[in-house]
């Protein structure tokens, strides 16, 4: 059978590929769509779109984890606002033009209108920052383009003007839902709007669930499984991992934990370990609390999972930034302790090392399989999948 590795790949870490920026790998997948329909049917239940314009896979998780949030977006009110602007370019034609000036005006009418809990307010830096935001993102998928903007961003001021050009795939940026948004009431309802009526402890739907965790997340846990999904993870693992080495992947699976890898690091900005400098502090940090479970500073529960008051993290984080300078960027070392600490730690709850509860944070077992050993000779050796078997 035709190889299809590069491109699941491809359609795993895009929002999607659009002819016009990459015909090639367009052209690949929508000569193999067959082969990837296929796959993508068996094993994730997910759609594949095939447009004239862009291909995409429509990537629904199959429970509420934290890394599946548009990376740059920090707060609720990003998200209202890119809703706001999809509504906003909804009956736009493609080419045509509007003026900053026009968007912002239609951005807070429309939360007023929608009596939102939230109204954008202008002279609010903050808020300026969000809807920059959100037109970075959408800029960066191709949904609108820059055609004209001053020197000075709406983000420093709220008189700022720039020229925008509609390329006309708005429509395509949200999900389909099956059923009536206004049924449902809570998170699992969304994710489980596809498969309303079916059962969701065996069949198919067991299936797709455990490779949409395996796909879309770094690692899966038992605590966040249903039994049947352990169970199924439990008995068809050799199935999981012939399958899976198909796109070059392996599979690890501990008592508590399942996750897949590749044997040589990538570089990819998407995965971890990548060549990234705060993958190096991520690394340093997981080593440290590793150290901390096996000296039994650290409990862990029946899941193999710690707990490390907040306080106690951000003394962690503090003496790497103050000890370990020769592994971090200048960017890093002139960061202020808190936004170095925020933003390690939010890494670390993306890439499932760490998980926010109140004023505390859980200790995954991951950071057993991410760590590194330091060499005081500005050289720094990773020791990837390393400790024992379970954490």
């Amino acid at each position: 059978m035709e190889s299809i590795e590069n491109e699941i790949r491809e359609l795993l870490t895009n929002f999607w590929i659009l002819k016009e920026d990459n015909p090639d790998l367009y052209y690949d997948v929508k000569r193999k769509q067959n082969i990837i329909k296929d796959f993508v049917t068996k094993t994730l239940g997910s759609k594949l779109i095939i447009h004239d314009r862009f291909v995409k896979l429509e990537k629904i998780p199959s429970s509420r984890v934290d890394n599946l949030g548009i990376d740059n977006f920090n707060s609720k009110q990003d998200y209202v606002i890119l809703c706001i602007i999809l509504l906003f370019l909804e009956d736009k034609t493609r080419g045509e033009v509007f003026v900053l000036s026009s968007l912002i005006d239609y951005v807070k009418n429309t939360a007023v209108t929608l009596n939102l809990e939230t109204i954008p307010d202008w002279n609010l830096r903050s808020d300026r920052q969000s809807l920059v935001r959100v037109i970075d993102f959408l800029t960066e998928i191709s949904v609108i383009k820059v055609k004209d903007a001053e020197k000075i961003s709406f983000k420093d001021d709220q008189n700022a003007e720039a020229l925008y050009e509609v390329t006309g795939l708005a429509n395509y940026v949200m999900r389909l839902f099956t059923n009536d948004i206004f049924e449902i009431e809570d998170t699992n309802d969304f994710l489980n709007d596809e498969w309303k009526y079916q059962t969701l402890e065996k069949g198919d739907v067991r299936r797709y669930k455990v490779y949409r965790n395996l796909l879309f997340t770094p690692a899966v846990f038992s605590y966040n499984l249903t039994e049947a999904e352990i169970d199924y993870i439990k008995k068809m693992r050799g199935y999981l991992e012939n399958e899976f080495s198909n796109l070059n992947f392996e599979i690890e699976v501990t008592k508590n934990m399942a996750f897949l890898y590749e044997y040589e690091t990538s570089n990819s900005k998407d995965n971890f370990p990548n060549n990234k400098k705060i993958t190096d502090i991520v690394l340093m940090i997981n080593t440290k609390l590793y150290e901390m479970i096996k000296n039994k500073e650290i409990s862990l529960d029946d899941k193999e999972i710690g707990r490390i008051k907040k306080e106690s993290l951000e003394m962690i984080i503090k003496d790497i930034k103050t000890n370990n300078k020769e592994y971090l960027s200048k960017q890093y070392i002139n960061l202020s302790l808190q936004k170095f600490f925020d933003e390690v730690v939010n890494y670390m709850i993306e890439y499932s090392f760490l998980k926010e509860e109140d004023n505390t944070y859980l200790v995954l077992p991951t950071i057993a399989r991410f760590n590194a050993k330091l060499i005081k000779d500005n050289t720094k050796q990773m020791d990837l999948f390393g400790g024992e078997e379970d954490v």
